[in-house]
């Protein structure tokens, strides 16, 4: 993983679930990485149930 994703992943999970960097450091890569895309899921559900929406 290269410096610059290992910072949006964390920056990611920060601004969306308001943990800490040290607490996000703080997690082995895969656990970390397994929350980033059970985030990155619920946002494209909520996402689409807003479009859904839009669209009636």
């Amino acid at each position: 993983m290269s410096l610059d994703q290992l910072r949006r992943e964390v920056f990611f999970l920060a601004y969306h679930l308001h943990w800490s960097y040290v607490e996000l450091m703080d997690m082995e890569v895969g656990e970390r990485d397994g929350f980033v895309r059970l985030l990155a899921e619920q946002i494209e559900q909520e996402n689409a149930r807003v479009e859904a929406a839009h669209t009636r």
